[in-house]
């Protein structure tokens, strides 16, 4: 039996994409001025992690940002990816470019390739990030205690 080839579903990638745009407005509102943020976030256990988003290049229509995650306590057997994401202003969406690194990602990839990605790879990373972006919104806190920082 003829395995069938991966189809991906660009209109739920797309709406992925661009919940993506709506969260990090939601975290970085002054995206546009500022160079970066920095924030925490609180998990289920003690330790907690330091969300830095730093911004790498800015054109009219584009921004590129730069997030990373590290943990409070240093603890080595926790590894966060370090993500580039594209932010397209005019058309409300970001994407992930650049997961640690792995560059030039395709929305599709055979099963038997070098690499070894999976055929969703890119689907996969773009979810990673709205659920990262989602953890943040509902865990983050400021690291300044004079500020009152997300909903």
């Amino acid at each position: 039996m003829k395995k069938r080839r991966y189809v991906p579903d660009l209109i739920s990638d797309m709406a992925e994409c661009d919940a993506n745009y709506f969260r990090l407005h939601c975290l970085f509102p002054n995206m546009r001025d500022a160079n970066g943020l920095e924030f925490g976030v609180q998990g289920t256990t003690e330790d907690g992690s330091l969300v830095t988003m730093a911004i790498s290049e800015r054109c009219p229509y584009t921004t590129m940002l730069s997030v990373r995650v590290e943990g409070e306590s240093g603890t080595p057997w926790i590894k966060w990816p370090h993500l580039e994401v594209r932010i397209y202003h005019d058309l409300c969406t970001a994407e992930v470019i650049s997961f640690e690194r792995h560059r030039n990602l395709k929305y599709r990839y055979s099963i038997d390739n070098p690499e070894m990605y999976q055929p969703d790879e890119k689907s996969q990373i773009n979810r990673f990030l709205g659920e990262l972006l989602t953890f943040c919104i509902r865990q983050g806190y400021s690291l300044n205690n004079t500020c009152s920082w997300l909903p």
